[in-house]
């Protein structure tokens, strides 16, 4: 392939969307290490109608990321008892339909949008959803996979 160097662009190219509520379905969902060395759980969400959006979850007990990770498990429609992990979370959000709040960050990013009253993720309702029962998850928590 030939480079026109009196044809490439000048602006940055951008694979954001406009700001609005999308559906999209948990794309991935894995743990990485942060530059800080905090293991974090980074889920990506595949929009439907084309494009990304990434979002990084911590255990903490501050009230905000609690609340993060509440909407995520309720826009999943999973619902955990008791005591666990991200690493548990991670197993079990796979592939599932959300709505989702996008905005654009000031880097030109996508992001789940949280601001005003948007509530970030939201359960996608259909009828021929599958509907899990809890011996599902927690067979899906049980299995010794690496994350």
């Amino acid at each position: 392939m030939a480079i026109y160097f009196d044809k490439l662009p000048t602006d940055k190219p951008s694979s954001a969307v406009e700001p609005g509520k999308y559906t999209g379905t948990v794309f991935k969902s894995e743990m990485v290490t942060s530059k800080s060395g905090n293991e974090n759980l980074k889920v990506t969400f595949k929009l439907d109608d084309g494009g990304f959006v990434n979002e990084f979850y911590q255990e903490s007990e501050i009230p905000f990321i609690q609340y993060k990770i509440g909407r995520l498990l309720e826009a999943t429609k999973v619902k955990l008892e008791g005591e666990g992990t991200l690493k548990d979370i991670a197993k079990v959000i796979a592939n599932r339909k959300v709505m989702i709040d996008v905005g654009v960050n000031d880097r030109g990013y996508n992001v789940v949008d949280y601001s005003g009253e948007n509530q970030g993720l939201y359960p996608v309702a259909k009828e021929s959803e599958k509907t899990e029962d809890k011996s599902d998850i927690d067979a899906a928590i049980e299995q010794d996979d690496e994350y």
